[in-house]
C-alpha cells in the first residue's frame, strides 16, 4: 500500500483528497497534518467525514512526515508550502503540491504574480508541470509535481491540441471562465466579496489582466506551441459551489472547419481517461462534471465572424485540484492514472 499524508488536510481540496483516497484500493492515509487544528478528530472538524475515517490530525516537522510517507499531499500556500516541501523531498518522500509554488519553470515569474519571494528555488529546478494530458511521461518519473491550476486545466485542455496542431492563430486569445465559490476556498475573501450575500443572484468579473492564472496559462501554450503566447483571461465569480465553466476565443487558421476542430480534439485525447470530447459546445455544462474527474471538452468554428470557439467544463475541487492530483500520483507509482477515480462521486 501507498503511505499516503495530507499537509493541510481541513481545507476544502483535505476534504476531497481524504474522500477520493478513502476509494483507493492502493492507498492508505498515514498523516492528515493540520498545524492549527492538531490534536483533534478529521470527522469533527469535516462532519461529512463522519463515519467514513477515525483519525486525529497532527501537528509534525517534514522530517517526521515524510518517514511516514510515500508521498505527500501540500495542500498549502506561499510560505507554508516553502517551509515543508524541501524537507519532505530531503526525507525521501514524493511530493504534489496543489498550490501555485512548483507550477512555474522561472520562480521570476512567480514572485512577478505572486508578489512574494519564491522560497524553494532548489526544489522548484526538478518540479513537473503536473497536467497528465500533456505532461504524462514527465510525471512518470518525477518526484515533485506542481497540480496545474483549475482555470488553467479548464482553458488548457480546450486550446492546447489546436495550438499544437497550428490550427488558430495564436495573438489575440481570449480565456473567458466562470467558477463557483469554492475556488476561493473555506475562508471569506474580501477582494473576492465571497459571502453568500453578497454573491447570491450575482455575478461578478475579477482581477482582469491581473489573475496567476494567467502566466500559467501562457507557459504551457507557449511550450506547446514553440514560441511566446500571450492570452486574456477574464475570470468570474458565479452563485454556485462549485464547478468552472470555460469559453475560449482564437482566429482560425485558412481552411479550419468544425469537423477538423473537433477531430483535432478526438485525436488528442484519444487515450486520455478524463477528457470527454463533446459534439457541441452547447452541451458542455457543468452540472455533468461536478463531483467527477471528467474534464468535458468541444469547440465550432464561426464562419460568420471567423472565430473559433472552444467550450470546457471541470469540478474545480477535483480535476482542478484533488483529483488532478491523486491522478499524477496514480502515474507517478505506475498504476492505472484512473484508479480510484471512476465510478463513485468524489
Amino acid at each position: 500500500m501507498i503511505r499516503v499524508s495530507i499537509v493541510g488536510a481541513t481545507g476544502l481540496v483535505g476534504e476531497c483528497l481524504i474522500r477520493a483516497l478513502l476509494g483507493h484500493p492502493q492507498c492508505k492515509i498515514s498523516m492528515l497534518v493540520s498545524d492549527h487544528a492538531a490534536g483533534k478528530k478529521i470527522q469533527d472538524l469535516l462532519p461529512p467525514l463522519r463515519g467514513e475515517i477515525d483519525m486525529e490530525t497532527v501537528s509534525a516537522t517534514p522530517e517526521e512526515i515524510a518517514k511516514h510517507s510515500d508521498i505527500v499531499f501540500a495542500a498549502k500556500k506561499g510560505s507554508e508550502t516553502f517551509a515543508v516541501v524541501p524537507g519532505l523531498l530531503a526525507g525521501g518522500a514524493k511530493v504534489i503540491d496543489i498550490g501555485g509554488e512548483f507550477r512555474f519553470k522561472d520562480p521570476a515569474v512567480y514572485e512577478k504574480w505572486y508578489k512574494e519571494p519564491h522560497g524553494a528555488k532548489e526544489a522548484l529546478a526538478h518540479a513537473v508541470y503536473g497536467l497528465p494530458e500533456l505532461n504524462k511521461e514527465q510525471i512518470k518519473s518525477s518526484r515533485l509535481v506542481g497540480n496545474a491550476g483549475c482555470y488553467v486545466t479548464s482553458a488548457l485542455l480546450a486550446l492546447s491540441p489546436l495550438v499544437k496542431d497550428g490550427l488558430i492563430e495564436l495573438d489575440g486569445i481570449v480565456v473567458d471562465a466562470y467558477s463557483g465559490l469554492s475556488g476561493a476556498g473555506r475562508q471569506f475573501n474580501a477582494k473576492l466579496s465571497n459571502l453568500f450575500t453578497d454573491i447570491d443572484g450575482n455575478m461578478r468579473a475579477y482581477n482582469i489582466g491581473g489573475h496567476r492564472h494567467t502566466p500559467e496559462i501562457e507557459q504551457t501554450l507557449s511550450i506547446v506551441a514553440g514560441k511566446p503566447v500571450v492570452v486574456t483571461f477574464v475570470p468570474h465569480l458565479v452563485p454556485l459551489d462549485r464547478g468552472i465553466l470555460t469559453t475560449a476565443f482564437a482566429r482560425p487558421k485558412a481552411g479550419l472547419t468544425t469537423a477538423k476542430a473537433l477531430e483535432c480534439l478526438r485525436s488528442f485525447y484519444a487515450s486520455a481517461p478524463f477528457v470527454r470530447v463533446l459534439n457541441t459546445p452547447e452541451e458542455v455544462a457543468i452540472s455533468n462534471v461536478v463531483r467527477t474527474n471528467y474534464c468535458d471538452v468541444s469547440v465550432t468554428v464561426v464562419e460568420r465572424s471567423n472565430q473559433v470557439v472552444f467550450a470546457s467544463s471541470l469540478d474545480n475541487l477535483v480535476k482542478g485540484a484533488s483529483g488532478q492530483a491523486l491522478q499524477n500520483m496514480n502515474i507517478m507509482f505506475g498504476l492505472d492514472e484512473a484508479m480510484g477515480l471512476k465510478g463513485r462521486s468524489l
